[in-house]
């Protein structure tokens, strides 16, 4: 069970190779002035040292020349030299973000991102944020449809919640279901926390949300995007929820996830020291938190989650090429809540929009397709999706450069998740999955596509719990 699965590998389909590289803000390029104007000293101070002057007989002009220097000056003069070396080797803030397949060339900004809006002020106002708790870290969000696959995944999810995970470290379990569904799924989280006598479960772990709570655009008495399958809506809540999130920190999550081992909220954390621009630290400012996300080579990503990249790129006019640089994976992913509530402002802003959400939505319709690398798309995806909410979030933080500052590479998703049914048979979830060490992933996924039913895969799964736990 390798990770080749979980990252989708398919050959059928070739994304092409995007022309030109990723653009970050402004922000991130301070050092490029720096370099600059250090080589134009740099220059000019050896142009000045060096004319006029005469050696003595028999002396060379270099030996003369630093004969003749103070400290300083040799000391200035050997700085002076590394810069420019660095610039001449490609060594340089210039480079930030390049790869092997793009060394050769610089490549210049694409005109579709021209018409940018001003990046100053800064496209992302961090404030660090000093927990009182450990408790209002992170919070979960689920979107569910009440169908009987899906409700019944949300059961097994639910019974492994249960059994191996704190539920104390938790703020809130956000359920987001359509207007008609919510007592449906309601009723399955009741029956499944009833056999749970034995767990204190507080009376506000539960919440739940409905579309239209957390965009009017999905409401039932909108009429303009009816059309859209719940795919995209689900990308669209995953962002557009974050406003009812309450935590630093929000992990998105699907009913074909299920826990694996014994864990609580701070399992999906890299816990580091607090410094001046953590985005997340304890209350006396000595650690800082930055959600261990699932991030790997976009080239490791199979056809489609490149496509999806490509397509998110192209939606919010940003450059993204296909090379070695480490990106946000799939699901589940954990999202800064602050970061996703300022994306919206950002595309409002950049695009002069009333509703950041309808912008989103109206993506999906292919008569909106204007741009050439989106119409490609639709040979893999037909007339949607052309972007998701995990590439949406991973472009904007980048440009943004505050990326790292709430996320490091970790290990979320298991790589012994399973995607197809030839896994499913070869699949020994004792050993494969809930055996597995700490450090490979906290919870694991039995894919849709494996035509699974819910009911099987909880007898697989049930007899790995007790030892699990």
């Amino acid at each position: 069970m390798g990770s080749t699965q979980a990252r989708g590998k398919d050959e059928a389909f070739t994304v092409p190779t995007a022309s030109v590289r990723f653009l970050l803000h402004p922000a991130c390029n301070h050092l490029v002035l720096v370099t600059v104007v250090l080589t134009l000293l740099s220059i000019r101070f050896w142009y000045r040292c060096c004319r006029g002057y005469h050696p003595a007989r028999g002396q060379s002009h270099v030996t003369a020349w630093l004969g003749s220097m103070t400290q300083a000056q040799k000391l200035v003069a050997g700085l002076a030299g590394l810069v420019i070396l660095g610039w001449l080797t490609g060594f340089s803030p210039l480079r930030h973000g390049s790869s092997p397949a793009m060394d050769g060339t610089v490549q210049p900004m694409d005109l579709a991102d021209t018409a940018v809006e001003h990046d100053y002020p800064p496209l992302f106002m961090q404030e660090q944020v000093a927990l009182t708790s450990l408790h209002g870290i992170l919070s979960f969000l689920e979107t569910v449809e009440a169908t009987e696959g899906s409700l019944g995944r949300l059961q097994n999810q639910l019974k492994t919640f249960f059994a191996l995970f704190d539920i104390s470290s938790l703020a809130e379990f956000v359920f987001v279901t359509s207007d008609e569904d919510a007592e449906a799924v309601k009723q399955i989280v009741q029956d499944v926390a009833n056999q749970y006598q034995q767990v204190t479960i507080p009376s506000d772990l539960f919440r739940f949300l409905t579309h239209s709570d957390c965009s009017e655009e999905l409401a039932p008495s909108s009429k303009a995007y009816t059309g859209l399958s719940s795919s995209t809506k689900h990308q669209l809540l995953r962002l557009a929820c974050a406003q009812h999130i309450k935590t630093a920190y929000y992990a998105n999550l699907e009913t074909e996830i299920f826990f694996t081992r014994q864990s609580n909220a701070l399992s999906f954390f890299k816990e580091s020291n607090c410094h001046s621009y953590s985005a997340v630290c304890n209350s006396d400012k000595t650690l800082s938190y930055q959600a261990a996300n699932d991030i790997y080579p976009i080239l490791e990503r199979g056809a489609e989650q490149q496509a999806l990249l490509l397509g998110s790129a192209a939606l919010l006019r940003l450059e993204v090429a296909i090379d070695w640089r480490p990106a946000i994976g799939v699901m589940p992913q954990v999202f800064s809540t602050d970061v996703a509530k300022q994306l919206g402002s950002y595309i409002q802003k950049k695009f002069q929009v009333k509703s950041w959400q309808a912008f989103l939505l109206d993506q999906a319709h292919p008569d909106k397709l204007t741009i050439s690398s989106r119409r490609a798309l639709l040979d893999v995806f037909g007339a949607e999706p052309v972007w998701d909410a995990y590439n949406v979030y991973w472009l904007f933080a980048t440009r943004a450069c505050v990326f790292e500052n709430f996320h490091v590479p970790g290990s979320v998703l298991q790589a012994t998740a399973v995607w197809s049914a030839e896994n499913f048979h070869a699949w020994s979830p004792c050993t494969d999955t809930f055996h597995q060490p700490p450090k490979l992933g906290v919870v694991s996924l039995v894919h849709p596509s494996t035509n699974a039913a819910p009911s099987e895969i909880w007898d697989r799964i049930q007899p790995c719990l007790t030892t699990a736990s």
